[in-house]
């Protein structure tokens, strides 16, 4: 994974919506799972913002990473912790475009979150504690 991306992805992880944002273009057009598309980084912060204040922790574990021209596609089991201390494990896909500044003007996160939102799975429930590293 390029290092500009391994960056943002800790910046995630640890909860820094600053830190995310800084790799993010002004106008840039972002997709979370089946919500609603939103663009520009204003809009992207309030949504971040909103999403990180209903979760304890999240944790992305690189699966795989394929480049096409200014196309990044990255493969995840991310691991979030529930306000309950209960912490699930799904399985995402992460599409980014950027433009000639490097900066990400498209992002879209295919993921299913509903384990997060309702009676969770026992196949999505991670017993013990999420995996103590980010394998990037």
């Amino acid at each position: 994974m390029n290092p500009e991306l391994k960056g943002m992805f800790e910046s995630v992880d640890n909860k820094s919506v600053e830190g995310f944002l800084s790799y993010l273009a002004d106008d840039v057009v972002f997709r979370f799972g089946n919500a609603p598309e939103i663009a520009g980084k204003e809009d992207v912060r309030a949504g971040i913002e909103r999403f990180f204040s209903q979760i304890v922790s999240l944790e992305h574990v690189l699966k795989g990473v394929w480049n096409e021209g200014e196309t990044t596609i990255l493969q995840f089991d991310t691991y979030y912790t529930k306000q309950d201390g209960v912490i699930v494990g799904v399985p995402c896909c992460v599409v980014v475009r950027f433009n000639a500044e490097r900066l990400i003007n498209d992002y879209r996160i295919h993921i299913d979150l509903s384990p997060l939102y309702t009676s969770t799975p026992d196949r999505y429930l991670i017993r013990a504690s999420a995996p103590s590293s980010m394998h990037l």
